[in-house]
């Protein structure tokens, strides 16, 4: 056994710090993934500390909250993949990446983006989305290419941490707007195919076109 230092004493700087530690003011940040409050507060993405958490209710009568179940898909190499949904999955920085029946669009994501996939029951599955809090100069993009050929269609991008959830969002529903308002955009200058038309992860904000075109992708 080590024996104690008789001389052994703790400075005034480090008294000072660890006071200011334990005299802070903080929120305790917990979350019951089945409650209604969670649902609705993690229905986007909502910051807790320097991460952006989000929480994607998947189940096979979606209802006001939850998302029909769809695949996990990336563009790699130039081809659409689907990526099996194990427990935990992660999205390194710019793969063009696009979650079935949640948003119709590919998010192209300048963070590591980290994903929990939990089971609740038979019939409803939980996605909890962690991503860092957007730093300084960083930008998300909104991107369509071909289901077909891949080949680029249209793109939006925006500067997260300067325009904040809120300007994110304002982007994005511009970028929908152009895109879905004109075929010419949305038809492949390469193959011919016409592409679905974009849609939100807010489900009640669909109108009839978008609710079909998130039905199918």
């Amino acid at each position: 056994m080590t024996e104690p230092r008789e001389n052994a004493q703790l400075s005034s700087e480090s008294f000072d710090l660890m006071k200011q530690f334990a005299g802070q003011k903080v929120a305790n940040m917990t979350m019951d993934l089945l409650s209604e409050e969670s649902k609705m507060r993690y229905r986007s993405f909502y910051p807790c500390g320097d991460l952006l958490i989000g929480l994607r209710y998947h189940e096979t009568k979606p209802g006001r909250v939850g998302f029909k179940m769809g695949r996990s898909l990336k563009i790699i190499d130039g081809q659409i993949v689907a990526e099996p949904r194990k427990d935990v999955q992660f999205t390194l920085p710019l793969v063009p990446h696009h979650s079935e029946h949640v948003y119709g669009f590919w998010h192209i994501n300048e963070a590591q983006e980290m994903t929990l996939n939990l089971k609740l029951d038979d019939e409803r599955r939980l996605t909890v989305l962690v991503e860092g809090f957007p730093e300084k100069g960083r930008k998300d993009r909104f991107a369509w290419y071909c289901l077909n050929c891949v080949a680029p269609l249209y793109m939006t991008e925006v500067e997260t941490s300067r325009v904040g959830l809120g300007g994110y969002y304002a982007v994005q529903e511009d970028a929908f707007a152009v895109f879905n308002s004109d075929e010419k955009v949305r038809t492949c200058k390469q193959c011919g195919t016409l592409h679905p038309v974009a849609y939100s992860i807010f489900p009640w904000k669909d109108n009839p076109q978008e609710k079909e075109a998130r039905s199918c992708w």
